[in-house]
């Protein structure tokens, strides 16, 4: 009866397996609580680096028009800026007219012209007029988004302009002021 006594005896003491499910179920708490902060981590870069591309791309398109613009027609400061395009009138491109505005925090891109009627075709200059002396129609041609998070926008200076904005996605904040010389401006 001794050697069978032996055989049924636990190979641990419940005192054993309880430090080691202790220790098991310490690890698993450890490992679960690093995979969180990790994927909090990557949620704030993901956040981060989506404000950097978004400015990014939103600014080298609004600074390099801006840079080519032949007339500001926006009294500055002021927080939109519409200019006449710099590719108009050169080889018999028409004349067009770009505006950048915020909406909420989406920024806009509007592109436009003026004619006079009925020749709604023809493009004139904002500043024309008819033989009555009446201004020219305002056509929209385009009207699209092209930035999002645009917490605020604003336009300032006069030969060089001063452009600032704010992005902000999930409380990351991106400030960026850049000074545009418009080459062939009047």
């Amino acid at each position: 009866m001794n050697a069978r006594a032996t055989f049924l005896k636990p190979a641990f003491s419940l005192i054993e397996v309880g430090i080691a499910v202790t220790i098991v179920i310490m690890l698993m708490i450890v490992t679960y609580s690093v995979f969180i902060m990790s994927q909090q981590t990557q949620r704030k870069v993901d956040s981060r680096a989506e404000i950097v591309q978004n400015q990014r791309a939103t600014f080298d398109r609004l600074t390099r028009e801006l840079r080519q613009a032949n007339t500001i027609l926006t009294a500055l400061p002021a927080s939109e800026l519409k200019f006449e395009d710099g590719h108009g009138n050169l080889a018999g491109n028409p004349t067009v007219y770009v505006r950048y505005y915020l909406q909420g925090t989406d920024l806009y891109r509007e592109v436009s012209y003026y004619y006079f009627a009925p020749d709604t075709i023809t493009h004139v200059f904002y500043s024309d007029t008819d033989g009555g002396g009446n201004p020219p129609s305002l056509s929209v041609t385009e009207d699209r988004l092209v930035g999002e998070y645009v917490s605020s926008l604003s336009f300032s200076g006069s030969g060089t302009i001063t452009v600032s904005t704010t992005f902000t996605n999930n409380s990351q904040i991106l400030t960026l002021t850049s000074d545009v010389s418009p080459r062939n401006a009047n």
